[in-house]
């Protein structure tokens, strides 16, 4: 029993040193804005866009493979294996359906040529926007008159 928890043990120890270093890699090799983006508040319903950079800062070539988002209410539109060579920039549009009232904050993992992997990350504040403008309360004007 000690042995199989030993090798469980390296076994997990091993996964996260790989997983650091393939984190570690990507930051190295690729250049991302708006990767960690704030819609701030958004109208309760009605889908909103915004559109990630990413430039190749390695020597190499690599390819966007794919994006997956982390629930249906969010799509991304990218061209499926994208080559970039050195300096070379692609996008990613991620929509949001809009359908969190409230705070919210959603994912999309990016997967790269060579094992490299990208987690992004979007935030905002579903809330309810109406077109009707408040209105003055009615005063009862009562008025005696002797």
């Amino acid at each position: 029993m000690k042995k199989i928890t030993l090798f469980v043990s390296l076994l997990a120890l091993t996964l996260s040193i790989k997983q650091l270093n393939a984190q570690t890699k990507v930051e190295d090799a690729l250049k991302f804005k708006n990767d960690q983006y704030d819609f701030g508040k958004i109208s309760f319903g009605k889908p909103a866009t915004y559109t990630i950079e990413i430039t190749n800062i390695s020597k190499d070539t690599i390819t966007l493979i794919t994006a997956r988002p982390g629930c249906g209410c969010t799509t991304p539109n990218f061209k499926a294996n994208q080559k970039m060579g050195p300096g070379q920039m692609t996008e990613v549009q991620i929509t949001f359906n809009g359908s969190a009232m409230g705070l919210f904050s959603r994912y999309t993992d990016l997967e790269f040529s060579g094992g490299l992997k990208k987690q992004t990350k979007f935030t905002g504040e579903g809330v309810a926007i109406t077109n009707n403008t408040p209105t003055a309360p009615v005063l009862n004007n009562t008025s005696t008159t002797h």
